[in-house]
């Protein structure tokens, strides 16, 4: 099967996933908010929203790793691929162990001193930001596994364990609906025990199809490319923390200043903005890995074809659903919701608009990482996401409404999208030459 046909096979197979997981995850949101009640899914979104970002942070190192993974199949080198593969895999334990220490003292100070939560709730609280840690250390250094998939173009495989998730946390959400004890600590143990069985299915389908994934030892450890890709992943991870801490950050800010209910609504229109990104991402997601070998292969001509299509098709198909969702908003959160949580309408709109305008540029960011030097590209990025935070707690303490952060985040989204095309231009430009 040639590259065109390929990338039409898997879109075509990402979008019946995107449609299953749509349909099915719409009535999982909805019970679960109605198991839990607005308080306490208020204070899983304050606590465990890490589970939500998570998803943002592992795409983005799942990217990484699929880059390397995908340049060493455009060399053809099988030697290189084996040695890539452990030397990332290498890498992703470390950078579990790290993430593990800071989210135990970072969650201890957010106990201490930042978080409100009702007394009552506080240990549930804590128990369910366990289960997340665990969550976290176990997706991520697993990372490497999804990339090898991603970079091998099994979409079709990705897709079923993907529904058999979705399908699960359905499961879960009508089952919490009949549980008699604390529902929240129940929801946080049954994300784990999905997230387990899921990474055992990935892992051992890895191995079985994949030659590269199965010599795990220390003797395939290549120094010069653990430099590099601990160079590569370090900067993206930096960038990719400081987006979703800037995240998290908001979130933290919403609790402390308007308390745990308004953090109800920000997690519906985290869940809606996630659910029409998916539409845009199916179709990037099966270009990527063309992208990052036709770059890997040396043909920078196709890489930057490859990156337009994906540009305007992406931007396209988010705005197609995206533009009359937003205008509708407050229809269809009534139809979907018994409840609807304050503030969730403005809020979800807002984001769908933030979202629309970063699409433009997006992709041209997957261009940057395929070329790599990506050092001052991201430093900078990384400001952009930080500055926000800073004026929203400064308008939050001039008594500004919680809406506010969310139009400050989005004037951000312009220079970032000026920075994207200008970095983009410049550096693509000179290294091409």
């Amino acid at each position: 099967m040639n590259s065109t046909n390929r990338v039409i096979s898997n879109t075509a197979v990402l979008y019946v996933c995107l449609l299953i997981k749509m349909a099915v995850g719409i009535f999982t949101v909805r019970y679960v908010l109605e198991g839990l009640g607005e308080t306490d899914y208020g204070v899983y979104v304050a606590v465990a929203g890490v589970v939500a970002l998570l998803d943002i942070l592992n795409a983005n190192m799942t990217n990484t790793s699929m880059r390397y993974l995908a340049r060493s199949l455009g060399s053809s080198d099988k030697e290189i691929m084996i040695k890539t593969f452990n030397t990332t895999l290498i890498i992703h334990y470390i950078i579990g162990v790290i993430t593990i220490i800071l989210l135990e003292v970072g969650g201890w100070l957010m106990f201490e001193y930042v978080l409100k939560i009702p007394i009552e709730r506080m240990f549930a609280a804590k128990v369910v930001f366990q289960f997340m840690v665990a969550t976290t250390f176990i997706t991520i250094v697993a990372v490497p596994y999804d990339a090898v998939m991603n970079a091998h173009e099994k979409i079709w495989l990705i897709s079923i364990i993907d529904i058999i998730g979705v399908v699960s946390m359905f499961v879960c959400s009508i089952w919490m609906l009949h549980y008699n004890g604390d529902r929240l600590i129940f929801y946080g143990l049954y994300l784990l025990i999905i997230n387990i069985v899921l990474r055992v299915i990935k892992v051992s389908i890895a191995k079985r199809l994949f030659e590269e994934s199965r010599y795990v030892s220390r003797k395939y450890y290549d120094r010069t490319i653990f430099k590099s890709i601990l160079s590569f992943t370090g900067w993206n991870l930096f960038s990719s923390l400081s987006s979703t801490g800037s995240k998290q950050l908001q979130s933290l800010l919403i609790n402390v200043f308007f308390g745990v209910k308004l953090n109800a609504a920000e997690g519906i229109s985290r869940r809606i903005n996630n659910y029409v990104n998916m539409v845009s991402a199916s179709m990037t997601k099966s270009i990527n890995p063309q992208i990052m070998k036709s770059e890997g292969g040396g043909n920078r001509e196709k890489m930057l074809h490859l990156t337009a299509i994906a540009s305007k098709y992406s931007s396209f198909l988010f705005a197609l659903i995206g533009v009359p969702l937003a205008i509708e908003t407050p229809y269809i959160l009534n139809v979907w919701l018994s409840d609807v949580p304050e503030y969730a309408v403005i809020f979800c709109q807002l984001s769908l608009i933030n979202m629309l305008i970063a699409k433009f540029s997006f992709q041209i960011t997957q261009a940057i990482m395929a070329v790599g030097k990506i050092r001052d590209f991201q430093i900078v990025e990384s400001l952009f996401y930080l500055i926000p935070v800073l004026i929203s707690y400064m308008i939050f303490k001039l008594g500004y409404p919680p809406q506010s952060t969310y139009y400050i985040a989005l004037i951000m989204t312009i220079p970032i999208t000026l920075f994207r095309l200008y970095f983009g231009i410049i550096r693509l430009s000179f290294l091409s030459r």
